[in-house]
């Protein structure tokens, strides 16, 4: 929706840029903070606070649609992302554990992201019949408004337990001084936290799928359906990752490898079926992150929503630097051959070594 609301407010790409920069920014500021918050407090009130903010970001849009309207809506929907992000993935692996359920996390944390996706799609499907009804984009602009407050009110219903470091540390700075420290001195959850930093940080590629898919020079009602065979892919790779979440780590690393060699042939085929490559690398690394962010909440045993947000700042700032490097070199180097490069981390990862069994098999 929002990029139909620049243009609808006649905003420059400078301007654009600027807010993109100040959404990554806020995000990645109140990322840990809001993590070691989420260890002292019940998750299920920061979880509802995540929802409500980002339902003001948005309509700050609609009844604001400036630049600083924008602004301040950005930086409200970048608060609710860092609020919400390591939040639930604690939660509810604790409310798990608590009823001897752990091993079930991943895959319900697989059907998530694979429901996150195809919701994702189904709303940008949906966006099109409510801009055509005549409501043009203040309507489906109110109806993800509606969505984030619907959420809020689902997010009321999780259960309210207290997290346990907030009965082992005595306050909020010991707490985020605990979390920070198990995720950089402890080797053990170090080495997974580099794991899934740079399997979902690599991803952050997808944001350039669209360009590709113009480099085939396809009609316009075309572009969209080969859009979809990724996200489809990450879809699948997800659920299948979370009822595999016992995979040992030398299977996830044959799967990791599998799937970032798919993903470059695709890349690098310059045909439209290169897409189908590319959605089974997707999904074959969507697979990965999801196993590989379960055995990090297997492993944990400081403050789990600070350990969790360390994990997603990383991984931001993998997504940073693939940004970076598209920007600087996009020049020079053709966009194929950068979309397949990218994926080359994944090769370099010792998965095999660095991630240990699932708990069920220790």
């Amino acid at each position: 929706m929002y990029p139909l609301l620049f243009v609808d407010a006649g905003m420059s790409g400078g301007q654009i840029s600027v807010l993109f920069g100040l959404w990554s920014l806020v995000g990645f500021v109140l990322e840990v903070p809001s993590g070691a918050l989420a260890d002292r407090i019940p998750r299920r009130h920061l979880l509802i606070a995540a929802q409500v903010v980002r339902a003001a970001g948005f309509a700050s849009w609609l009844v604001w649609p400036t630049f600083a309207g924008f602004a301040l809506g950005f930086a409200l929907w970048g608060a609710s992302g860092a609020a919400s992000s390591g939040t639930w993935q604690a939660m509810l692996y604790e409310e798990l554990d608590a009823r001897g359920a752990a091993d079930r996390y991943a895959r319900i944390v697989g059907r998530a992201e694979a429901l996150a996706a195809v919701g994702a799609l189904a709303g940008t499907a949906l966006a099109t019949p409510l801009i055509a009804l005549g409501g043009g984009y203040a309507a489906a602009g109110w109806t993800s408004v509606a969505v984030c407050l619907v959420a809020a009110v689902v997010a009321s219903r999780l259960p309210r337990s207290v997290p346990t470091d907030a009965e082992t540390e005595p306050n909020y700075f010991s707490t985020l001084r605990a979390g920070v420290t198990e995720a950089v001195r402890n080797r053990a959850v170090g080495r997974i936290v580099l794991v899934v930093v740079v399997l979902s940080g690599v991803t952050a590629i997808e944001e350039y799928f669209p360009l590709l898919a113009g480099d085939h020079h396809l009609s316009p009602a075309v572009l969209p359906l080969l859009l979809l065979a990724p996200a489809a892919g990450y879809a699948i790779g997800a659920e299948v990752g979370g009822r595999f979440g016992a995979l040992s780590p030398r299977w996830l690393a044959v799967v990791a490898t599998v799937g970032a060699v798919a993903f470059a042939a695709g890349a690098l085929l310059r045909h439209p079926v290169g897409f189908l490559g590319i959605a089974v690398g997707f999904g074959l690394l969507a697979c990965a992150i999801v196993v590989a962010g379960a055995r990090l909440q297997e492993t944990l045993t400081g403050p789990r929503a600070t350990v969790t947000s360390v994990s997603a700042v990383g991984e931001e700032a993998v997504a940073i630097g693939v940004f970076a490097v598209f920007g600087v070199a996009s020049g020079l180097v053709p966009l194929f051959v950068l979309t397949a490069v990218a994926v080359l981390p994944v090769l370099a990862l010792p998965i095999a070594r660095w991630l240990p069994p699932a708990a069920r098999e220790k």
